[in-house]
């Protein structure tokens, strides 16, 4: 009897323990599906992070542009969260995260998604990013293709240094002065001409309140990211482009796809630099017919 009870026992507490853990990552998910939190990822600063959908084992992360946040991913969150698991996030600077003077080089954002993406990724990994954000997906495909299923770029160009940064280097005083004619310059390149006038008043209106100290941070910061070899990446990979984009135009977006093995692209009439909230209908069904194959 003497060897028995203790074999007994750790059964029971190993029993205790699976049944705690279980309700623990219940509630867990419980809180975060549907909901958006606020989490540490860099020391003293707590990111906003968004939790939509099932408890599905595949994880779509959605990584957005400089300037821009994760609340311009709705359409294609809407479409996606009832059959798969969704994490976006507000980077440093954007959105409902803090906004500090600085911490914005490519290498301190990357880590702020390589945390993330490390604490929340599954099996099955599907990676959505727009714009600058396209840049943090490559690189983390590049370190992490093994968890990775899927990329889908959106805005994309092969990713580069950023030698000179001309006027962001005047002071930000300086710059805010400057704003509306970079108000003006986003809206000639990230619209097409037959884009709703009330929806790009909106976007513009959203822009012009980030903090011009963080997009001088921003600009200043991409002159250390790194080249990158995308030919190394053997994943599918789905490119997305408006035909109009002044921003990301589509001559580089077809350069990238020649460069990655897998990679299709997809060019989008009547849109621009923003063409999933442009034409979110026709891009959540490029998207769905490629995450269905």
């Amino acid at each position: 009897m003497t060897s028995i009870k203790p074999s007994l026992s750790v059964l029971i507490l190993s029993v205790i323990f699976c049944l705690n853990s279980a309700y623990a990552r219940s509630l867990r998910m419980n809180q975060e599906i549907n909901h958006h939190f606020t989490e540490e990822i860099r020391l003293g600063y707590e990111l906003e992070i968004y939790h939509y959908g099932t408890d599905s084992d595949t994880f779509i992360f959605f990584i957005h542009g400089a300037g821009g946040r994760a609340d311009q991913w709705n359409h294609q969150i809407t479409a996606l969260k009832d059959k798969y698991t969704i994490v976006a996030f507000d980077l440093l600077g954007h959105g409902r995260s803090p906004k500090p003077k600085t911490g914005y080089t490519f290498s301190e954002l990357m880590g702020d998604v390589e945390k993330i993406y490390t604490k929340y990724k599954c099996n099955n990994n599907i990676v959505i990013a727009h714009s600058y954000g396209v840049a943090f997906a490559l690189q983390l495909a590049l370190k992490n293709e093994h968890k990775i299923q899927k990329l889908i770029l959106i805005g994309a160009n092969k990713p580069r240094p950023i030698s000179r940064v001309g006027l962001w280097n005047l002071p930000v005083l300086m710059l805010e002065w400057l704003r509306p004619v970079f108000s003006n310059g986003f809206a000639k390149n990230a619209f097409h001409p037959d884009t709703d006038p009330e929806f790009i008043n909106r976007e513009r209106a959203t822009s012009d309140q980030n903090p011009m100290n963080v997009m001088k941070g921003l600009m200043k910061g991409m002159k250390e990211m790194p080249v990158m070899n995308v030919n190394d990446i053997s994943i599918p990979v789905l490119i997305i482009n408006g035909e109009t984009d002044g921003l990301t135009p589509v001559a580089g977006a077809k350069r990238l796809a020649a460069e990655i093995p897998h990679a299709e692209l997809k060019i989008i009439e009547k849109a621009s630099h923003l063409v999933m909230l442009e034409q979110p209908e026709l891009v959540n069904k490029i998207i769905a017919n490629f995450m269905n194959h």
